[in-house]
C-alpha cells in the first residue's frame, strides 16, 4: 500500500464510545496492525465529515475505530450505523 491509500471498510458492530469495522478488503493481521493509528473518516448524510482514529485491532481481524470527543459528545456521528462505511487513510494520528 502507498501512503497517500485508503481502505475502506464498513462498521460491523458497536463497543461502548467506538465502532467496530472490517475492510473491504481481506488484510492480513500484519496489514492490519499498520492502520493503527490511523485517520478514520466519515461523511454523513449532510456531507459533514467526522474524523476518528483506528485504536486498536479487534477480535477476528477487525478494527476498533474511536471517533472525537466533539461527536461522541453529540451521540456519535450522524448517521453512523452498521453497514456505514468509512475511509482509513495511512495519516497518523496518535
Amino acid at each position: 500500500m502507498s501512503e497517500e491509500e485508503e481502505v475502506s471498510a464498513i462498521v460491523v458492530a458497536f463497543d461502548g464510545d467506538d465502532c467496530i469495522v472490517s475492510t473491504t478488503s481481506p488484510m492480513d493481521r500484519k496489514e492490519l496492525e499498520t492502520l493503527v493509528g490511523c485517520e478514520v473518516l466519515y461523511e454523513d448524510f449532510k456531507g459533514e465529515i467526522w474524523q476518528g482514529v483506528v485504536t486498536d485491532l479487534h477480535e477476528d481481524d477487525t478494527l476498533r475505530v474511536r471517533f472525537s470527543e466533539e461527536a461522541i459528545s453529540q451521540g456519535g456521528p450522524s448517521g453512523l450505523g452498521q453497514g456505514s462505511m468509512v475511509k482509513i487513510t495511512r495519516k497518523k494520528l496518535v
